[in-house]
């Protein structure tokens, strides 16, 4: 007898105490006169002595319930115990199994009881047919009397360590092992068996695959050429080889407080943002150079690569950084860098040297020409400067050309047009005339003297206001030199840097905000968790309530009670699988979900499935369920198909009126299955169903009940990650279709999920 039917056979029975108790109650009363009568007439008082009955069963009943509720959790404290007990001895029974050395368990006369796989490698014979053989019949002859001798002294319940023996292989050549034996003892003392540990002292003892992949592993990383450190998820140094402590010039522990604010993982920043971009898995690695100088200056610049360890699910992931000591290459690449700028400025120089050459012939060309009355150079040198002004004008550029005094000798259309003049404006006035803004004309002052005096360009930046507002601007200033190179007017060339400014500044602020989008992505899925964690437990109990009320509710019971407790044991499971959609969902964004197909009946399947929905249905909907598959079994991933299917008809029930039926359709093919799931309802809109598989958007449908996105986005995930397809065809005539095409040529896996 189970729990559930013995208490509700206790509480039928204190349901019936309790009519007792009413009947009693409804027994006539003695009058008067009987209650004075003699003791002798009336020699009996059967009420009475009934409802103290009734009383004392009363009292038993509800200690019986206390008792029960203790029994029960005792039992439940009991399993639980039993199955800790079992995981335990599972547990010791795979090291017993697989341990390197072998063991043997016997009775006192060495009679094999247990023994594991290398006791039974070592001795050349299968671990069943070694049980019940005596352990001497692998002894060496010439040593089982010595064996015998020490057999009774380990029957006297004495321990041995390190007893050699040497030993016969079945069919094979001897070998000398090392005995540990000690005792089995029962409760009285008495020796009832023996444990055997052999260790073979023949042949070398193997390191294993793991061991030795640790071992080689600590190897690299200690010995290797490059300075190789081991970081958490917040940036803390766990570990750091011997070249990156000689690299950086600090000792271990310095490292363990000082690496992270080196690499400037403890701020916010690229760097830091890069590497948390690393850890959340949107990056696999990433490079940077960086200065990192070291005491005694040694290195200079270091080159650093960045690589994420993935953990496993209950370990967080962690990094590793590989620091290269770059210093020498930038040297090598500065001084061909070098060498290339020094041949290109000789270069320069010989193409300038020419240019002056033919410049100061066209110059003597020109002045000869000036000096030659000639009435038409006038108009050909005034056409020859608007052509100038006009090329000059054209581009959005500002040019200026100031003198030794400061004063303007030429400016272009764009500049004077954004300070609000005109070029005239400009000619042979300075900017206090103008007056410009003094706080950044006297630092451009300041620049021209410097290119005045040393003959070299200089570039910068600045703000400027102008008649659009104050704009970014980066400017170079260039000395224009006579025939003995000695400047004589300096040109001003600005470019407008606003936008570029302003499109750091969003990337800036768009990095932020990715950031913090990821920890509130974060922190909404935990969010998620804990909500499903919490709400199915009520949920489960007003359900375990209503089915409760339903199966003890007598055959003449209201009709309308039934049907508002069938309506509640419908809408608690929508809403528990809207909450495994939630979690599906959750699995889905963080890729923790992926296909595991396996051999299914798929008709079996289907018509199980269409009965849990229909028994969660009641009889509200009707569900009918046709299948067109006749053959074996097909390989695709259970677990996905039933929350596409069961989505997919909660989905239908919802947009179906009470009392309609809805349908699914199954159709094998020779490379895909189909699925055609219809409903009753009133059908959808095309724009509707345009976006009906999009982030949390509800139908418009043309009758009364809407479809729930959340559960077709839902359907969405599980037929791509399967490589399926889904379609959907409305008509107000018929209702909804959704059809569903997934693929059979997956590769199927014995593991379940």
């Amino acid at each position: 007898m189970t729990y559930e039917i013995f208490d509700q056979q206790l509480a039928l029975s204190l349901q019936r105490l309790e009519a007792l108790w009413r009947q009693v109650d409804e027994l006539p009363k003695p009058s008067s006169a009987q209650l004075w009568q003699d003791a002798d007439e009336v020699p009996e008082k059967p009420q009475e002595e009934l409802m103290q009955s009734l009383e004392e069963l009363s009292l038993s009943l509800q200690e019986l319930q206390v008792a029960a509720e203790e029994l029960r959790q005792q039992n439940e404290a009991l399993a639980e115990s039993r199955k800790a007990v079992d995981q335990e001895r599972q547990h010791y029974q795979e090291l017993f199994e697989f341990a390197p050395d072998g063991y043997v368990v016997t009775d006192k006369e060495s009679a094999i009881l247990e023994v594991n796989q290398t006791a039974a490698q070592l001795l050349n014979v299968s671990s069943e047919r070694l049980v019940g053989k005596p352990l001497v019949v692998f002894v060496a002859p010439e040593e089982r009397r010595d064996f015998y001798s020490q057999l009774r002294q380990f029957q006297k319940g004495e321990p041995i360590k390190n007893w050699q023996v040497q030993l016969q292989r079945w069919r094979g050549a001897s070998f000398r092992v090392s005995f540990t034996v000690a005792p089995i003892k029962n409760p009285q003392g008495e020796v009832v068996g023996l444990r055997w540990q052999l260790q073979d002292l023949t042949s070398p003892k193997k390191e294993s695959p793991q061991k030795q992949s640790d071992r080689l592993f600590r190897a690299m990383f200690e010995n290797s050429a490059v300075g190789i450190a081991l970081l958490d998820s917040q940036g803390r140094l766990l570990k750091s080889n011997r070249v990156l402590q000689e690299t950086l010039g600090y000792s271990e522990q310095e490292l363990q407080t000082s690496f992270s604010k080196l690499l400037n993982l403890d701020e916010p920043g690229m760097e830091s943002a890069m590497f948390q971009q690393l850890l959340a898995g949107r990056r696999r690695s990433y490079q940077l150079e960086k200065r990192l100088s070291n005491p005694d200056r040694s290195m200079q610049w270091g080159r650093l690569t960045f690589s994420l360890v993935r953990g496993t699910q209950s370990e967080p992931p962690l990094a590793t950084c590989i620091l290269e000591d770059i210093t020498a290459l930038r040297q090598l690449k500065a001084e061909q860098q070098h060498a290339i700028e020094y041949q290109e400025a000789i270069k320069q120089q010989q193409a300038t040297k020419k240019l002056e050459l033919s410049l100061q012939e066209q110059k003597n060309s020109f002045n000869q020409l000036l000096e030659t009355p000639n009435p038409q150079i006038a108009p050909l040198l005034e056409q020859l400067g608007k052509i100038l002004n006009d090329i000059l004008s054209s581009t959005s550029e500002f040019f200026f050309v100031c003198d030794r005094a400061g004063k303007y000798i030429y400016v272009n259309r764009a500049a004077a047009q954004a300070l609000g003049f005109n070029q005239s404006d400009f000619i042979s006035k300075t900017w206090q005339q103008l007056e410009l803004p003094a706080e950044v004309m006297e630092r451009l002052d300041a620049q021209r003297a410097i290119v005045f005096t040393t003959g070299v360009a200089i570039a910068d930046e600045a703000s400027f206001p102008t008649k659009d507002g104050i704009r970014d601007y980066e400017y170079t200033m260039t000395p224009i030199t006579d025939t003995n190179h000695k400047p004589e007017a300096v040109v001003v060339t600005v470019r407008d840097i606003t936008e570029q400014k302003l499109a750091a500044v969003a990337i800036s602020e768009a990095l932020a905000k990715e950031e913090e989008f990821s920890t509130l992505q974060s922190h909404f899925s935990y969010f998620v968790s804990v909500v499903v964690r919490e709400l199915r437990n009520p949920l489960n109990n007003i359900f375990a309530c209503t089915k409760l009320i339903e199966s003890n509710a007598q055959p003449e019971a209201d009709e309308k009670l039934l049907y508002y407790l069938q309506l509640i044991q419908a809408n608690v499971r929508r809403i528990n699988q809207l909450l495994h959609n939630l979690l599906l969902i959750k699995k889905l964004e963080t890729k923790e979900l992926s296909l595991n197909p396996a051999l299914l009946n798929l008709t079996e399947f289907c018509r199980e499935l269409t009965e849990d929905v229909q028994q969660g249905a009641g009889f509200l909907h009707q569900l009918s369920f046709i299948s067109e598959c006749h053959g074996a079994d097909v390989c695709m991933d259970k677990k996905l198909l039933r929350h596409l299917l069961t989505n997919l008809l909660l989905n239908a029930i919802k947009s179906s009126p009470e009392g309609s039926e809805v349908k699914m359709e199954l159709i094998c093919q020779e490379e895909q299955v189909v699925f055609h799931i219809q409903d009753s309802g009133s059908g959808l809109s095309p724009e509707d169903q345009e976006l009906l598989f999009k982030t949390f958007h509800r139908g418009s449908p043309l009758g009364t009940v809407a479809a729930s996105s959340l559960g077709l986005l839902v359907v969405k995930q599980c037929v791509e990650l399967q490589g399926g397809e889904i379609f959907v065809a409305s008509d107000g005539s018929v209702g909804t279709t959704f059809t569903v095409t997934l693929p059979l040529h997956q590769q199927c896996v014995d593991s379940n999920r």
